[in-house]
């Protein structure tokens, strides 16, 4: 698996070239070098059983035949070097100089489909070249050395070279090749923006690569047996024939064995990637991504994972976000869709006393370093209890508890972390007090019941908040703490659903846009302080 990396791009479009990319081109430079040459080792034992099986050469002839090998191994040798050379070049260009987004794409393009022109070339451009340069040898032969090969035996030993002599070598290409195209594209991907389209790369299936080899396979011993009857009609006839199958038999199956291991080990290299992607993300990595680049299922599966690990990225990342301005909670229920429904909760009103006076003497950035540094402690305690700060409020915020996440003792929650809160201020008032600074008073605001929870606002943008009586009643409670001498007020259903000891009951108070008096205890450290004249 491989990060995708930032890319350095400048205003014109142009990528800039990594330093180590030179190491890239030339490793990959070898390697298809070093594959020509397996290649065309492996080419050798089907090619001379063949041969021996289709023609039937003297001692002498044979000792020819060596001598002029040398002439069709240079002629493919430098068509194949060449060939690979051009078809390099736009890999090679992009070395050299900072290369355009339409260029990474070609070089895309170009690295992905080298299987593809590897098998091609070989059969191809590879196969003529070494049967020309063959037959010019034995004219040479046949002229200067008495080969004795008859010109009406040339288009057998055409049809060999271009059929059968290629198909181990072409196979080991296709796979060596894409091995090593696959670590080049990983180490582009890593540097550079790769196409978000496959537009110029070709697409070959397993199921269509197999019926390509295996027919090759099967169509070439019966190509090889009728080259035999034809050039040895009596001999076909004979138990001597036998022989001949037999050595037919063993080069097919030599190149069976080599199509296996090769497409085994494709199989075995591609399935541990996809693996090794999916154990990541299973674990919970979602930083980086499958660098697979097969033109076959694998690639179509690792585009699939791909895009499945980019999905969770920008779903977790959705959530993050929805965690700095909302809340974890509230980005879950947005993503699950339980963002409308009614809910029996606690509201918490809090608001910071005097501080429109403190601002007025404050530069802008002391005061936003004030609020933050408070929301800082005193949303972390409204997480700890299990609520959620809907809105803040300028000097103050809306705390929910019980929805969107439910919590049976929600009104329990809110009373706790209203006294941790308490707590929590005298602690931050001791630090202003070694700054120097002015200490903060708050006041707290308690009320339970049912409200409407979900999204309110319009098409193009929403808010998750929370509609009903208890908001507004914690509100107006909250301001009866300046009246009454208090820091923290809660209401009577509060206090009774909450069960918590230490409170004390306030006579009841009137309060402008409620019909009946309200029946409030104080809690906490000014709870004694209380007016209970009011």
């Amino acid at each position: 698996m491989v990060t995708m990396g930032a890319s350095a791009i400048s205003q014109s479009g142009d990528v800039e070239r990594p330093a180590n990319h030179h190491e890239d081109y030339r490793r990959l430079w070898r390697c298809t070098i070093r594959n020509e040459f397996i290649g065309s080792a492996i080419s050798v034992l089907p090619a001379l059983i063949f041969y021996k099986a289709a023609f039937y050469y003297s001692a002498a002839q044979f000792k020819a035949l060596l001598k002029l090998a040398p002439i069709p191994v240079m002629a493919f040798l430098v068509v194949d070097l060449a060939l690979n050379w051009w078809y390099l070049t736009p890999y090679r260009r992009f070395c050299r100089q900072e290369s355009t987004a339409p260029e990474i794409a070609q070089v895309y393009a170009r690295l992905h489909n080298l299987p593809i022109f590897s098998f091609v070339r070989v059969f191809g451009p590879h196969a003529l070249a070494a049967c020309a340069g063959a037959q010019i040898g034995v004219f040479y032969a046949n002229a200067h050395w008495g080969l004795g090969m008859p010109s009406s035996d040339y288009w057998i030993y055409w049809l060999l070279n271009l059929t059968l002599v290629p198909i181990g070598h072409a196979i080991y290409e296709y796979h060596a090749n894409g091995w090593a195209a696959r670590e080049a594209l990983a180490s582009l991907a890593s540097r550079y923006p790769l196409p978000t389209d496959s537009r110029g790369v070709w697409r070959v299936g397993l199921a269509v690569r197999l019926a390509i080899f295996y027919a090759l396979l099967a169509i070439s011993p019966l190509v090889l047996l009728a080259a035999a009857a034809h050039l040895h009609p009596l001999r076909a006839a004979t138990a001597g024939m036998g022989s001949d199958v037999v050595k037919i038999v063993v080069g097919v199956v030599v190149l069976n064995l080599l199509l296996l291991v090769l497409f085994a080990a494709d199989v075995n290299q591609q399935t541990r990637m996809l693996l090794s992607g999916l154990q990541r993300v299973e674990e919970g990595d979602l930083s980086g991504r499958v660098d697979l680049f097969s033109p076959d299922e694998f690639g179509t599966i690792t585009e699939g994972i791909n895009k499945m690990t980019h999905g969770l990225r920008e779903r977790q990342r959705i959530r993050d976000l929805f965690g700095v301005y909302l809340s974890p909670e509230v980005a879950r229920a947005v993503l699950e869709g339980h963002v409308a429904e009614s809910r029996h909760v606690s509201i918490l009103f809090c608001d910071i006393r005097d501080f429109t006076r403190f601002s007025a003497s404050r530069t802008p950035g002391e005061v936003v370093n004030r609020l933050n540094r408070f929301f800082g402690r005193m949303t972390g305690i409204i997480r700890g209890q299990g609520g959620l700060v809907n809105k803040f409020l300028g000097d103050g915020f809306l705390a929910v508890f019980g929805a969107p996440v439910h919590y049976p003792d929600h009104a329990r929650r809110a009373v706790e972390a209203a006294l941790q809160m308490e707590r929590e201020l005298a602690a931050l008032n001791d630090e202003l007090t070694g700054l120097g600074e002015p200490l903060m008073e708050i006041g707290i605001g308690i009320d339970s019941g049912e409200v409407i929870a979900g999204d309110v606002g319009s098409t193009d943008r929403l808010e998750y908040t929370v509609i009903g009586d208890p908001v507004n009643r914690s509100s107006r409670i909250e301001q009866l703490n300046k009246s009454l001498g208090t820091r923290i007020l809660i209401s009577e259903r509060t206090s009774g659903e909450a069960n918590i000891a230490g409170g004390k009951a306030l006579p009841p108070v009137a309060v402008k846009g409620i019909d009946k008096p309200l029946q409030l205890f104080t809690m906490g450290q000014k709870a004694s302080e209380g007016n209970t004249s009011a």
